[in-house]
């Protein structure tokens, strides 16, 4: 378990901030921190190892938040795919087309998540962040001066962490924030039903093909490492029926799709292998406390439609540490509020994320269509 400091008047370890959570956005803000301040990290993240994710897709500015992170050559060595833009079935019966060929940053990525997930956390050790692979919190309680954190290593052992600040990056379950009274307010709830497969011969484009449907939407993009991922966006009580008989149902819908399966069918795909995790569009009522500060899906959480996440969770790592930093005293206070910060970008999201729905009138007297085109 990564040790942060020893304090022999409390006899146990402290930091300065702990960070739950090792994903991008727990991991960034661990960077963002120590290339500001001489603060004492300590990252607990409950994975090992980074997750396998599918269907992870990043706009051509995620280099600009790289570039923040002293990141972005690493990140285009790391052989990611460079996507050159989008074909659709999206509000038409005649495909549509958007391309980032006048981008100034140039692509968008198609990332091999736990690639992504690896270079941050090496990062975040070189920069002196302490790094707790496995480890996850199990209990937390507040202190005159900040909080006791009892962590769990990966053989079970528990010790308590104190630290003035916490930075909960644990995701949809913000499983910090919602113990210091936080809740989460849920607009939607989706589930994607996600097939991750080998490509043993013929090409798919480098383009994201994207597919709308009575019932919801198809996504499917050409990873690293020669992976197709093809996934079904729908609501969470027909995705259920999907998964019988070998996910049978999923492949008659996916048999049925214009876009996507004469791309598909003209490859040869085998180590198939099926995943379902929820999608929801949700935001905490706060965002930050005395002494805590959420960030990431743990702060607010966004559809997929609109490749926002792990910019979001970049951006929130930027503001969230110098909110940090300046309650530190290393750094002048930011001239807005982090709350202020995350609320807005969400209410512009949602507005966003209802413009993109309600383009598609195909289908506009379904349910799953009818309620996502209202902000």
């Amino acid at each position: 378990m990564g040790q942060g400091k020893f304090n022999p008047a409390l006899r146990q370890p402290w930091c300065d901030v702990l960070v739950i959570g090792g994903g991008p956005a727990g991991l960034a803000t661990a960077i963002e921190l120590r290339q500001t301040s001489d603060l004492d990290i300590v990252v607990a993240e409950a994975r090992a190892e980074p997750a396998e994710r599918f269907g992870e897709t990043v706009p051509p500015d995620i280099l600009v938040a790289l570039d923040r992170l002293d990141l972005s050559h690493a990140f285009k060595a790391d052989g990611h795919v460079p996507c050159p833009g989008s074909v659709s079935l999206w509000g038409s019966d005649k495909p549509g087309h958007n391309d980032f060929i006048l981008n100034p940053m140039g692509p968008a990525w198609h990332i091999s998540r736990a690639r992504f997930e690896a270079m941050l956390r090496t990062r975040a050790a070189q920069m002196g962040a302490s790094i707790c692979a496995g480890t996850h919190a199990v209990s937390v309680r507040r202190t005159g001066d900040g909080f006791d954190v009892v962590l769990q290593d990966p053989r079970g052992a528990r010790r308590a962490m104190r630290a003035p600040w916490v930075v909960d990056a644990s995701g949809g379950r913000a499983w910090f924030a919602r113990r210091q009274g936080a809740t989460r307010r849920r607009l939607d709830r989706m589930l994607a039903i996600v097939r991750l497969a080998v490509l043993r011969s013929g090409a798919f484009t480098a383009q994201t093909v994207v597919e709308a449907a009575r019932d919801g939407w198809w996504y499917c993009a050409r990873l690293p490492n020669g992976l197709i991922v093809t996934v079904l966006i729908t609501e969470r009580h027909a995705a259920r029926a999907l998964a019988h008989g070998g996910y049978a149902p999923w492949r008659e819908l996916l048999a049925g799709t214009r876009l996507l399966a004469p791309r598909l069918d003209a490859c040869g795909l085998d180590e198939e292998r099926f995943r379902s995790y929820p999608v929801d569009s949700a935001i905490l009522d706060r965002v930050e406390g005395d002494g805590w500060i959420a960030v990431g899906d743990a702060a607010s959480a966004c559809d997929p439609m609109t490749s926002q996440g792990i910019h979001n969770a970049l951006t929130d790592a930027a503001d969230a540490s110098r909110t940090i930093t300046a309650a530190a005293g290393h750094a002048q206070p930011p001239p807005w509020r982090y709350g202020e910060r995350v609320a807005t970008r969400f209410e512009e999201y949602l507005a966003n994320r209802a413009h993109l729905y309600a383009l598609e009138r195909r289908w506009s007297d379904q349910p799953f269509w009818r309620q996502r085109a209202q902000a």
